[in-house]
């Protein structure tokens, strides 16, 4: 029975996902309250040797208030746009910086508090997985940070000459669905969920070029993503790994899904999850 859900699964999600993400040819519009600027800005090019100044001055998530990012994803079914922006500082026994982050399609809007530790983002929320799954995730991810740091501090990265892999855990804090595109049975992520995400890099500085401008030293960083879901009566376990790359103390500038699995029963099988992040529009703040 295992093996036949398995099937089942791959089946109608083969049927309905398409191999290859068409090219954007425009800029969707925004149907959210909050409506993007989404022309080209001009390269952001920071120092070659840039020089942390603050608690949440992290070189893959720089949470400098006010810094603002547009994101554009090109799916099977089209593209959506999101934004994120760091808010506010509200410290108490941690420094803590309040993000928003917005699904323009939907005209869905989150906060979430993030805690900053001498430069390294401890529990940065998964936003990066909520727009790649832009097409099959119900809503936002509700996660908790078990332990592991999101994003190591730039003093680390320099002490280990940018190689470095590093690991960090959630839990899901109630449940969500993984659709099919053909409205058929999905994955559920119950409530307590784990999940598992690896990040490594070999230091590879590679250019991207995205609509927000060139980016000619962008660090490659492969990201193992890995969370308990369910199946009809079965359990098991997805498994998405992805690119992506970081212009420093810029943030996340490109990703791209690589691969994707799911595995039940000592049983594995390829999962069409076809999905590419660009950053639009960086607006730095202060």
């Amino acid at each position: 029975m295992k093996k036949a859900a398995l099937f089942f699964l791959v089946l109608i999600l083969t049927a309905c996902a398409p191999a290859v993400v068409p090219s954007p040819t425009s800029t969707p519009t925004a149907t959210g309250t909050v409506t993007p600027t989404v022309t080209s800005s001009p390269t952001v090019t920071p120092s070659s040797t840039p020089v942390p100044n603050g608690p949440c001055d992290n070189p893959l998530v720089p949470l400098a208030i006010g810094n603002q990012w547009t994101y554009r994803v090109g799916t099977g079914s089209g593209e959506s746009l999101y934004t994120l922006k760091a808010l506010e500082r509200r410290d108490s026994r941690n420094i803590v910086m309040v993000v928003e982050f917005a699904d323009q399609k939907k005209g869905e809007t989150v906060q979430e508090l993030v805690v900053c530790q001498d430069g390294a983002i401890e529990n940065f929320p998964l936003f990066v997985m909520d727009m790649l799954f832009a097409d099959q995730l119900n809503k936002f991810m509700n996660t908790y940070h078990n332990k592991g740091s999101y994003a190591p501090a730039h003093a680390t990265f320099v002490e280990n000459g940018w190689v470095l892999d590093w690991q960090t855990d959630y839990l899901t804090e109630d449940s969500a669905t993984i659709t099919s595109p053909s409205g058929g049975p999905g994955l559920v992520l119950v409530q307590s969920s784990p999940i598992d995400l690896f990040f490594e890099t070999d230091g590879t500085r590679e250019a991207v070029s995205v609509p927000a401008g060139e980016f000619p030293q962008a660090l490659k960083v492969l990201h193992n993503f890995t969370v308990s879901a369910t199946f009809g009566s079965g359990g098991g376990y997805l498994t998405i790994e992805t690119t992506q790359w970081y212009e420093p103390f810029v943030g996340l500038v490109r990703a791209r899904v690589d691969t994707a699995s799911f595995t039940t029963g000592g049983q594995k099988a390829s999962v069409p999850l076809t999905s590419i992040l660009e950053l639009v529009d960086f607006t730095p703040g202060k």
